[in-house]
Parts: structure tokens; sequence; C-alpha cells
């Protein structure tokens, strides 16, 4: 089976590639917008890919110039032979802003995402005017036995495979991203059900899906930040958590709080891990804040 990775309707007109840092990118660009307006970078976690964002992109046009990129390995962008690290990432992310001729930008990055949003702003402070940090990155988290399952080369590989018997049991496996799965409108649930079977069935990208999280193992548990290099964020920064996330919980985002100068959290009652797709009005009402 060939993975599709169609693209939304509303999304088309804004659909473009950029090559930064040596990858072919697919991102949505909103286009230029007038000099004191804002540019918002949306940056999309693991395993994801822009479409994440489709809600939130359109409201947040009209005020500033809106761009999500799918990362390099994942969705419609490249998929080099590589390791996927952080530097990598964030290096990619900073040439991509440079290329768009954007001098700065808010970053906002969900899960890995915001990993990927704080080494930009460790790497290229001056590229970052803010950060939006969406129920990530984990301060300090314990592996589930599925997680250490999947850092075992091969072992990883055959669970990942094992969805492509099943396309329910693939949907499932997004269960625990979300508050209420069975709650999201039903073309939401639909666009879900299809675009979980594409990513279970591209080769492509589950080679970057495990180099990404088998490196990020590496640099420290997921990637946690340090508290000291935490402290150095001269950025405004603003974290936002769903209340019910299983993934990382609340308790990750009051340490960042305490270890991030001046910043602030915002939690979203009734959501999971995902708030650009379970709760986009309020996600972009804080985001603009």
């Amino acid at each position: 089976m060939k993975p599709r990775f169609t693209v939304p309707d509303h999304l088309k007109p804004y659909q473009r590639r950029l090559t930064a840092n040596g990858v072919s990118l697919h991102l949505y660009d909103s286009g230029a917008a007038p000099a004191q307006d804002p540019t918002f970078l949306l940056i999309h976690g693991l395993g994801d890919d822009a479409d994440s964002w489709r809600k939130v992109f359109p409201l947040l046009m009209g005020r500033g110039r809106v761009v999500a990129l799918d990362l390099p390995g994942f969705g419609r962008s490249d998929h080099p032979r590589r390791a996927y690290t952080l530097n990598f990432f964030a290096d990619t992310v900073a040439a991509l802003l440079e290329g768009l001729r954007v001098s700065q930008a808010t970053l906002v990055g969900n899960s890995i995402g915001a990993a990927v949003a704080l080494r930009v702003t460790q790497r290229r402070a001056d590229l970052v005017e803010r950060l939006v940090l969406v129920d990530g990155p984990p301060l300090r988290s314990k592996l589930s036995r599925v997680q250490l399952m999947l850092l075992l080369p091969g072992q990883g590989e055959k669970l990942y495979n094992g969805f492509r018997s099943s396309q329910e049991a693939a949907f499932e496996s997004l269960r625990p991203y979300y508050h209420n799965l069975d709650a999201l409108p039903p073309e939401d649930r639909q666009f879900l059900w299809e675009r979980v079977w594409d990513r279970v069935w591209s080769d492509d990208q589950r080679r970057a899906y495990f180099s990404t999280f088998r490196w990020m193992a590496l640099e420290g548990l997921l990637g946690q930040p340090s508290p000291a290099r935490l402290s150095q964020i001269k950025a405004p920064t603003l974290l936002v958590w769903g209340e019910q996330d299983a993934v990382i919980s609340l308790e990750a985002a009051r340490a960042l709080q305490r270890f991030i100068p001046g910043a602030k959290l915002q939690v979203i009652p009734g959501c999971g891990h995902l708030p650009q797709q379970e709760k986009p009005l309020e996600l972009a009402r804080l985001i603009l804040q």
C-alpha cells in the first residue's frame, strides 16, 4: 500500500515546498504579512505532520503570517537517510525561517515539536520572538513498557508494523493522545482514521520515527532539557497544557514553568496531549494573547 498523505481542501491554497538545510520541505504558508505583524511557525510532534494544525492555521490567519511544516522525515517532506536529532530539526527550522526571510518568529511547538522549538531558541535565539510550548517537552518522564520496547531495534519496528494488520487497531493506538477520541467531530475521526493508516504504511516515516525517538532517548530521557539551559531562555514563554494529558503530565508543565524565567502556564480543561486538535479555539486564543 502506498501512503497518500492527502492535503485538506482548505489548506491547499497555502501549500508550497522550500529547501532548507538541504531538505525539501512540505509546508503551509499564509504568505507575507505587514511588517509589524508576527509570524507564527507551527511545529508538530513525533509521528505527526503539519495537518495536526489544520484547525489552528486558519484561526491565526489575519493576525500575522502562519507557517506549518512537515518536519524532515515526516508527512510529505523529504525523508533523508540520516540521524534525526534535535539539532538537525532545529537547524532545519532555522534555515526555513531564513529561507522565508523571517527575521523573528513565534515558535509554537507541540510535544517533541516543543523540544525542537527550545533547541532553536538555544542555538539561534536571534530568530525567536516568543515561545509557545504545547504539552511538551517533558522535563522528567518515566518510559512506559511500550516505549521501552519501541527503543529496541527490531522489536520496535515489529510493533509498529503490527498495526498494518488492522486499520481499526491503528486508529485505536491514537486513543492515549486524546482526552476523548470519540467526542471529536465525525470529519476529524475520519481524517485520523485515514491519516494513521498512511503513517503505519510509510517505511520512510517509520525510519524517521525510530531514529528521532532513539536519538532523543540517547540525549536524555525523551530529550529532556536541563534546568540550567532552561534558565537561560530570554524569549517570553507560554506553556499550554491539556489538563487530561496522559502522555506528558501537568506536573511536567509546572516543572518547566519553575525553570523558564517568567514563563506563564495556561491549562485547557477537557483536553489531552493535542490541544490543536481537541481544543483549537482555546489554543488559538491563548497563542494570540
